[in-house]
Parts: structure tokens; C-alpha cells; sequence
């Protein structure tokens, strides 16, 4: 059997996924192939932040409020494609732990243009009363649209979502794709598919293909814990980012939350370990110590992200091969940016319209 598809997208991650759905938005026909799992890389966490303040200084994020308001817009519209919630709209607060911290947050706030109701500074004593027990010296900000995701949960829904919509997803399979104009052509179990176009949205392997050997990729090693409180429920419903972040993806009524993450740039193997165990414990220490006194640690997942030099993701189309792009890069942020740049990038493709410098493949590759 022959399969014929405008596009092919590999890894079915956050990047691959939006694209798909950006893609088939625009009525086209794709197609998805992920070598493991859906959302088994890197993009799977089990808990993350959608939050528009980042860095220790708390800085808003490139095209923030557009960013934002793609993901959130996702994350409502296939959420009937699961069976348990994946995501919750409970905020994000974000103590300073140091008066350096503090004096860095509290500039950065007063010099930003923030929308109405996105982003408070509190004072240290406002803090500690919406969150008993946590470390905080002089203030810091609470994110009113802070959005906690279970992002592994999110991506199944959207694969089912995609499904649904007639884009073709085939698991399992790692690919040898031959360059045959104006085709690219893959061989699968009997079936041979056609793409006029080919995505590269692999992530971390994308390192390992020869194509992509010229990007300054820098690959990261990411691990989340979930802790079981053991004394009853918590005493919050938010999420907080201080060292790492908590994501808080059950609510009070609950007795687990997920601490992340480490940021190792030099690792032996892509397991969790013991390393990230002990780093995790220690950075919930210093944020809430008495919870972390009386926390276990029931599971360990980690992943392994690409960076680039200006920590944005890398978008466009090979400087050889007019038909042959990648969509990587998205880092620790690829829930905040995913889906708006899945669209810019679809955009670009049907339409022609400009891709915007700071993410585009050219500051990497030049004009070919």
C-alpha cells in the first residue's frame, strides 16, 4: 500500500503534535511518526508550568501573551480526548529567596508591561499568608494565569484529537527516510509512504541527524520527582516556581505534586538517578522545608531537551533541501511556545508570510 501526505512530520512530541494540528488546520494531509511512544521524550513530563515569567529575575517571555493564549486555547480544545484532567488553571506563585532575587524580580516588574490581572507583586508578608510556611524574603509575584499541565496526558489527547481529524500517526517506528524528488520516501510493514515535505521534530535526536549536523544545538537533562505528602492534604492550591518549580496538578484535596528540575548539562545516560533524587529533595528543602520534611518520593521521570545560543527554538527549511525542515529547540519552555509557533511556522508555509528572526533556522545557517 501507498501512502502520499503533504507533510511528514517525525517525533511526536510537543513540536511534532502542534505542527500536525497547525498543519491539518490548513488542510493539509499529514502524517506523524514517533519512534517510541507518543510524548516519550523529552516533551512527556508528567508535570510542567505554562508560566509567562521566567528566569531568576521573573522576565516576561518572548511573545508572551500570544504564546499564551495558543496553549490555553489547546489545552480546552482536546481536553475531552481524555479521560482524566491533564491541567489546571490554579496559578503560579513565585517567592524571592534572597534580597539580591528580590531587588532583580522587583525591577523587572516595575519596567514591564504586564496585562491586566497576569502578574501581582506581593509583599513577603502577603506571600507567606497564601502560603504558610514557604521561603520568601521581601516579596516576589503571584501569576493569577499560571496553568499547571500533566504534558505526557496532554499529548495523548491531542494524538486522539489528531486521529480523529484524519492525520495518520504511527508509533513504534524509527524511520530511514530516501530523498527521491520531489518526494521524500519511508518504507514501513508493508506500506510505503510519499511526503512532499519532511519535519524534523525529534528533540534531542535530532543531534544524531546528519542533516541538522551544522545547528548549535546544546542537549540538557531534565528530571522531575512526584512527592507523596505523607501528613494529609496540602496546604495549597497553586503552583509555585522558585528553585525549579512544584506543579501542583491535583489540588488541596491531594496528597502528591511534582518538583522540577534539574538543569545538567554533563550526563552519563538519560535515567532517572539517584543525583536527581537528591537534587530535587534539597530544592523543595529550601522552598518549603517542613513539607519536604514529611514528603516521599513515589516515581522519578527525566527527559533530555535541546537549547540553542539564544535559548529560542529553531524553525525553518534546510539550506539545501527546499522540502526538508526542522522544528526543534523548543527547551524547557516548549509548552509556552508550542502551539504559537506551530502556527507561525504553518503560516509560513501556506502563506509565505516572514518568519520572525530570533527563531528562525537562517541565524543559524546563514543565507546558504
Amino acid at each position: 500500500m501507498s501512502l502520499t501526505f503533504d507533510y511528514c512530520i517525525l517525533g511526536a512530541g510537543l513540536a511534532g503534535l502542534s505542527l500536525a494540528d497547525s498543519l491539518q488546520q490548513q488542510g493539509l494531509e499529514v502524517c506523524v511518526i514517533e519512534k517510541g511512544e507518543i510524548g516519550s521524550g523529552a516533551s512527556g513530563t508528567p508535570g510542567g508550568l505554562v508560566n509567562p515569567a521566567t528566569g531568576r529575575r521573573a522576565t516576561k517571555s518572548w511573545k508572551a501573551e500570544a504564546c499564551y493564549e495558543a496553549i490555553a486555547k489547546n489545552l480546552q480544545k482536546v481536553s475531552s480526548y481524555s479521560d482524566t484532567p491533564y491541567f489546571r488553571n490554579n496559578g503560579v506563585l513565585r517567592p524571592a529567596i534572597t534580597p539580591k532575587m528580590a531587588g532583580k524580580m522587583r525591577e523587572r516588574y516595575e519596567e514591564t508591561t504586564w496585562n491586566e490581572g497576569w502578574c501581582h507583586w506581593m509583599s513577603e508578608q502577603e506571600i507567606k499568608e497564601k502560603h504558610p510556611g514557604i521561603t520568601c524574603v521581601e516579596g516576589g509575584l503571584w501569576l493569577p494565569v499560571g496553568i499547571s499541565v500533566d504534558a505526557g496526558r496532554y499529548l495523548q489527547a491531542l494524538a486522539s484529537y489528531l486521529q480523529e481529524k484524519g492525520v495518520h500517526i504511527i508509533t513504534g517506528l524509527k524511520p530511514e527516510p530516501v530523498r527521491s524528488s520531489p518526494y521524500w520516501e519511508i518504507d514501513h510493514d508493508g506500506h510505503h509512504i510519499q511526503t512532499k515535505n519532511l519535519v524534523y521534530a525529534t528533540g534531542f535526536g535530532t543531534l544524531s541527524v546528519d542533516y541538522w549536523k551544522d545547528i548549535d544545538f546544546h542537549p540538557i537533562k531534565g528530571q522531575v520527582a512526584t512527592f507523596r505528602f505523607e501528613s494529609g492534604e496540602l496546604n495549597f492550591d497553586h503552583s509555585i516556581s522558585s528553585l525549579g518549580y512544584i506543579a501542583n496538578l491535583k489540588g488541596k484535596e491531594e496528597h502528591t505534586f511534582i518538583q522540577g528540575s534539574t538543569y545538567e548539562h554533563d550526563f552519563d545516560d538519560i535515567q532517572p538517578s539517584a543525583f536527581g533524587r537528591d537534587y530535587l529533595r534539597k530544592r523543595l528543602r529550601r522552598t518549603l522545608p517542613v513539607l519536604e520534611e514529611d514528603s516521599e518520593i513515589v516515581s522519578q521521570w527525566a527527559g533530555v531537551r535541546v537549547s540553542t545560543p539564544n535559548r529560542k527554538p529553531v524553525l525553518g527549511r534546510h539550506p539545501e533541501f527546499d522540502n526538508l525542515h526542522l522544528f526543534a529547540g523548543l527547551g524547557s519552555k516548549g509548552l509556552l511556545y508550542g502551539k504559537f509557533l506551530a502556527d507561525h511556522y504553518a503560516d509560513h508555509l501556506v502563506n509565505g508570510t516572514d518568519l520572525f528572526e530570533e527563531i528562525s533556522i537562517q541565524r543559524m545557517v546563514g543565507n546558504g
